[in-house]
């Protein structure tokens, strides 16, 4: 298949940055711009790395990261649970040793994400996955890094230098690079079945920097104002499906980090199963809802047994229908369900930026975090 890219120009939306504002703003602007140099720059080494997979045999692919990486991974798996017709599964870097044993394939492979490629769980994790004769892909934003040296393959995302704690850009670079990859594996795997989904697929991804800027453009103010409105609730709960599920674990991780407040994110049916307890007029929801969401078990559904508790609702969606009594943000579409987080996670991180600065806290340096675990 051709890797034949259509032409994307895109303008530094970071240029407009006013002066004195935060890093984590700034990188978010930024993300059109890196994803587009991330995409163009990777096309030939995740086809070449997924064919060498697949060539020299493989039964099964995890994924492993840890804080935001771990959300990378479990999309990544999700996709690949999608598209492969062999197992995979997402795990923790911190507890992947304990999962690396005699009874995996051999013919395994293991997918750390890193940004910085010098996160000590996830070097464990390769360094155990190494020692137990398994193959290793490193992806990271950092050339050079202990990861990329010790990994079997590497893959360089191109999101430039992060400087707030609060990971935004390289999270979107190394989805987009994770999502070539598994792509690239179910072609290599000969999934003839699914010749036009993966041909759907690449050419989304590679041309998502346009929806990515457009969800920027058009969430920025609503995500400002939403942040004002909740200036002063301690406690969310962000639920989503499928692709999305990741994001709502994501998007929860952004609010905690930035903002100082509890977050949880759920798989929106499982929030049933006992969460829902905690729901009071003080506890938000935000519910991400995609076009395939609308079915009668979907979230939207999820969303009418709400009023009983009276928690205020907010959908994040890429879709125009919407509940009468619900805030709504616009997520740019023309992205499939595997793949919407590109543009899904960008209003939550806006909304986490935001929150933060009503509450007077620095989203670039949360007091209790450091770029790289060690």
């Amino acid at each position: 298949m051709s890797n034949v890219r259509p032409t994307v120009h895109l303008e530094d939306d970071a240029s407009a940055l006013s002066q004195g504002a935060h890093y984590m703003l700034s990188e978010i602007r930024e993300e059109p711009a890196v994803l587009d140099e991330t995409l163009v720059s990777l096309a030939y080494t995740c086809r070449k790395v997924a064919f060498e997979l697949i060539g020299d045999g493989l039964d099964a692919v995890y994924f492993s990261g840890s804080g935001t990486s771990y959300h990378a991974a479990v999309s990544s798996n999700y996709l690949a649970s999608v598209l492969g017709n062999r197992p995979t599964q997402a795990v923790p870097a911190s507890e992947l040793s304990s999962w690396v044993h005699g009874a995996l394939s051999r013919r395994s492979a293991f997918v750390m994400f890193s940004q910085s490629g010098e996160s000590v769980d996830a070097l464990s994790a390769v360094r155990a996955v190494r020692e137990a004769g398994f193959r290793s892909v490193a992806i990271t934003n950092t050339p050079g890094s202990s990861l990329s040296d010790l990994a079997d393959y590497t893959i360089i995302t191109r999101g430039g230098r992060e400087n707030a704690v609060t990971a935004t850009k390289t999270f979107l670079c190394a989805l987009a690079a994770a999502y070539l990859l598994v792509i690239d594996l179910a072609e290599a795997a000969g999934s003839i079945n699914k010749n036009n989904a993966l041909k759907t697929l690449r050419r989304e991804v590679m041309t998502s920097p346009l929806a990515v800027r457009e969800t920027i453009r058009t969430c920025e103010k609503k995500a400002k104002s939403l942040a004002e409105i909740f200036a002063h609730n301690s406690s969310f709960f962000l639920l989503g499906h499928g692709a999305n599920y990741a994001t709502a674990l994501e998007g929860a991780l952004k609010l905690k980090e930035s903002c100082n407040v509890v977050a949880e994110g759920y798989a929106a049916r499982e929030f049933l199963h006992g969460p829902m307890q905690l729901l009071n007029r003080d506890t938000p929801v935000i519910v991400f809802t995609t076009e395939s969401d609308r079915d009668m078990f979907g979230p939207l559904m999820i969303m009418k047994t709400f009023k009983d508790t009276g928690a205020p609702a907010v959908q994040f969606t890429d879709y125009e229908k919407t509940l009468d009594d619900s805030e709504a943000v616009k997520v740019a579409g023309g992205l499939s369900e595997p793949v919407s987080p590109l543009t899904f996670v960008l209003p939550i991180q806006l909304f986490a930026y935001y929150s933060a600065i009503n509450r007077g806290l620095n989203p670039d340096r949360p007091t209790r975090l450091t770029k790289v675990v060690k």
